[in-house]
């Protein structure tokens, strides 16, 4: 098998694990989101925002792989997911939505399909989560 096959076997791995069943959450850590509140930053208005740019993305890189479209539109949807999804923390998400983003796109679209998945549930879990939130006023 060529270095390509064994990235591409990679992806699949870190894809197709236990957290891809929605009753299984998508580990996050929780200290990114402590982080950002003790810096001040309003979580439940920050985690609104997250939430709202995170379906928005998801929802294009659906419709893009659906629609066939660029691959280099597609490599960038998985590149700005995966930033987002650090910015919470879901560290085991992030790395491979990083990974999708610059490996070959002609593999099936089921690997990505399966990190959307995951996106969205992670998504979902902190719109339930409570969150620890420290009051910054004075």
């Amino acid at each position: 098998m060529n270095d390509m096959g064994l990235q591409s076997l990679h992806i699949a791995v870190d894809v197709f694990d236990t957290r891809t069943d929605p009753t299984h959450p998508e580990p996050f850590e929780q200290s990114y989101l402590d982080a950002l509140s003790g810096e001040g930053i309003d979580l439940p208005a920050f985690l609104t925002g997250w939430r709202r740019a995170m379906d928005d993305d998801l929802y294009a890189l659906a419709s893009a792989l659906h629609c066939q479209r660029d691959p280099i539109h597609v490599r960038g949807l998985l590149h700005r997911l995966s930033g987002a999804v650090g910015l919470v923390g879901g560290l085991g998400l992030m790395e491979a939505l990083r990974r999708a983003s610059v490996s070959p796109l002609d593999h099936d679209t089921g690997l990505i399909e399966a990190l959307i998945d995951r996106a969205r549930n992670l998504v979902k879990q902190l719109e339930t989560t409570p969150v620890a939130h420290r009051d910054t006023q004075p």
